[in-house]
């Protein structure tokens, strides 16, 4: 039988955690920049940031950072790698479940099989995956032609045969991704409204009853009854509005300065909120964001969070099950 991970264990992993965070501090915006090249999509390039943050965590933590071999021991090149394989990996489920949809026994009679499949052939392979990365590597980032057929597993001549149909593809690919589907905006309002009022039965009466609330970074938690609710609008300070960024509406938090300091994505379950992400510990994603939406920020990166983040964080745990914050 399984063992339950003790509290001592946890603590030492949320410390662990918090310093190796610290360590790769340097390397978050370049990280960001890279998946929101290969990307196109701020959300997706925040989402590959912190996969790659937690497999880097788990192999720096039982890697030898210097011995014969060490596949950490360039850290800057290792967290490239991981990113890189992890896009890969994704783009390549994504191709084979296209390919999948695309099947003639999958379409309605009126659809024409052989039209569904080719367009679907021809969206990846616009769109190769180690071609975008390879582009990008060496022009965005200066990676050796090198470096770059070891981050990508292959060889020096792929990769200048995968450079030169990159940027013809790349040079071809919209400016924007598709839009995204959101909540409706009157379930946007509904979160607002009851946020700003302080009303925390209605606040929680918006969320679903196994509602996931998750801090990209920094923990989670799950459940209407888990807390959040109490905790955010008990000791909130200034004031919720709400956006529109790229089709998808969003909930912006403003401080008392009128500085944007926290962006909400809501995910609706009819007139529900189903899943709550939270990017106040996502200082990239954050500039990125305000950026376009023409706000001021005051980034928190992972660091000193005021009064009403300090309560709610608290209030979630890390994936191994403790509380957000520093001991």
């Amino acid at each position: 039988m399984t063992e339950p991970i003790t509290d001592d264990t946890s603590r030492a992993l949320r410390t662990a955690w918090f310093d190796y965070l610290d360590a790769i501090e340097p390397l978050r915006s370049a990280l960001h920049a890279y998946g929101l090249k290969l990307t196109g999509d701020v959300w997706d390039a925040e989402d590959l940031v912190q996969d790659t943050l937690l497999k880097g965590f788990a192999m720096i933590g039982r890697g030898d950072l210097h011995g014969p071999g060490s596949p950490v021991a360039d850290t800057r090149a290792y967290m490239f790698r991981t990113a890189s394989n992890l896009w890969i990996d994704r783009m390549r489920r994504t191709a084979r479940e296209q390919a999948w949809i695309a099947e003639p026994r999958l379409q309605p009679a009126s659809a024409d099989p052989d039209a569904a499949r080719q367009g679907a052939e021809a969206l990846f392979a616009a769109a190769s995956p180690q071609a975008r990365a390879a582009v990008v590597l060496k022009d965005v980032f200066d990676f050796t032609l090198e470096e770059i057929a070891d981050q990508l597993r292959t060889t020096v001549g792929a990769v200048k045969a995968a450079l030169h149909r990159g940027r013809a593809a790349l040079a071809a690919a919209p400016s924007h991704p598709p839009r995204r589907d959101g909540p409706s905006q009157v379930l946007v309002e509904r979160f607002i409204d009851a946020f700003n009022s302080r009303d925390v039965p209605t606040l929680t009466a918006v969320l679903t009853e196994t509602c996931s609330i998750e801090v990209p970074g920094v923990g989670g938690g799950r459940g209407r009854r888990g807390g959040w609710a109490e905790a955010s609008v008990g000791h909130a300070d200034g004031r919720l509005e709400s956006d529109v960024y790229r089709g998808e509406p969003v909930v912006l938090f403003f401080n008392e300065a009128g500085q944007l300091y926290d962006i909400v994505r809501l995910e609706g379950d009819g007139e529900l909120v189903s899943r709550i992400t939270n990017y106040c510990y996502c200082p990239d994603t954050l500039e990125a964001v305000a950026a376009e939406l023409g706000h001021e920020v005051s980034p928190l990166g992972y660091h000193q969070p005021p009064d009403i983040l300090t309560r709610m964080i608290a209030t979630t745990t890390l994936p191994w099950g403790e509380t957000g914050l520093r001991a």
